[in-house]
């Protein structure tokens, strides 16, 4: 029998598989963060040690794409993605962690200019939040929406506010959104970006077929889970930064490769109370800095 991984593995490539038949940007990357030790929220060490590997892709299929006068586009998509990640760890109590997390999505988009100056993004769908592959409950899956106003500041400057409307805590409720995109490009290359997750870099072309940057980034992961007779959530938090060259073959084909430091990588639960959510502390139980490594393959995109 197959192992869950590699299952997860196979999924992800028939998926990728079709979303280049229908010509959509496709994306696929693993992460590598090495053994480093488990502290708690005081920065002790409890003696314990543990990894994190990533498998991440997702695809964007275009259903409908029309550009008006201003040449902005009223576009309809639907997005699919999906990350599996697994823990390996020596002497950890199961009480601090999970040992995978499966989070799964799929929704349609709709993209709409309002005027030169506006734009709104809006989307639904669902997803699926789990650290059980045997056996999905309900609970774990969660829908989710929102509406966003993208203001087109400049020719390389986006942000915009918004609502986003989700069950994470077992009842809808609105969240308040934020999209921000500003670009510097030429020869060497300014990227900061917020909406699902944080991105940062710098990067030079160093030819039509290599590009050299910095980078920087940060993701979340979050898994339904009982504990101790409770529904709770058990988070998984984790940025970097590092060295990416990037190789392009061909016209819409490229490789990155990222090698840097994991400077934070939060593991905690979570009570599933609007109380616990917006509840904030000075620090989380966590693992110690550690080595970042990373390859991808990006299909369609500019």
């Amino acid at each position: 029998m197959l192992s869950k991984s590699i299952r997860v593995i196979i999924l992800i490539g028939v998926v990728c598989m079709f979303g280049l038949t229908a010509q959509a940007q496709v994306y696929i990357k693993s992460e590598y963060i090495p053994y480093s030790s488990f502290k708690d929220e005081n920065g002790d060490k409890l003696g314990g040690k543990g990894d994190l590997k990533v498998i991440d892709a997702g695809i964007r299929i275009p259903v409908s794409i029309k550009m008006d006068e201003n040449n902005k586009p009223t576009a309809w998509a639907v997005a699919l993605s999906g990350t599996y990640a697994s823990m390996g760890t020596k002497e950890l109590s199961k009480e601090y962690y999970m040992s995978e997390i499966l989070n799964a999505q799929i929704g349609l988009m709709h993209l709409r200019p309002l005027n030169a100056k506006w734009s709104m993004l809006a989307t639904i769908g669902a997803g699926v939040y789990t650290s059980d592959l045997d056996k999905i409950s309900g609970k774990s899956i969660l829908g989710q929406g929102g509406v966003l106003f993208i203001k087109h500041a400049k020719p390389n400057l986006d942000w915009g506010v918004g609502l986003a409307i989700n069950n994470a805590l077992g009842y809808p409720m609105l969240f308040p959104s934020f999209y921000l995109d500003w670009r510097l490009d030429g020869k060497s290359e300014f990227k900061l970006s917020f909406y699902d997750t944080f991105e940062v870099g710098v990067s030079t072309q160093i030819n039509d077929y290599f590009k050299l940057g910095i980078v920087g980034g940060s993701n979340g992961l979050m898994s339904a889970v009982e504990k101790d007779g409770k529904n709770m959530y058990y988070v998984t938090q984790y940025g970097h930064i590092g060295i990416q060259p990037e190789f392009k073959v061909g016209k819409s084909l490229s490789i990155p490769i990222t090698a840097g430091v994991s400077v934070a990588r939060d593991t905690y639960f979570q009570s599933r109370t609007l109380k616990a959510f917006y509840d904030s502390k000075d620090g989380y139980p966590h693992f110690g800095v550690s080595a970042y490594f990373s390859v991808g393959l990006k299909f369609g995109f500019q």
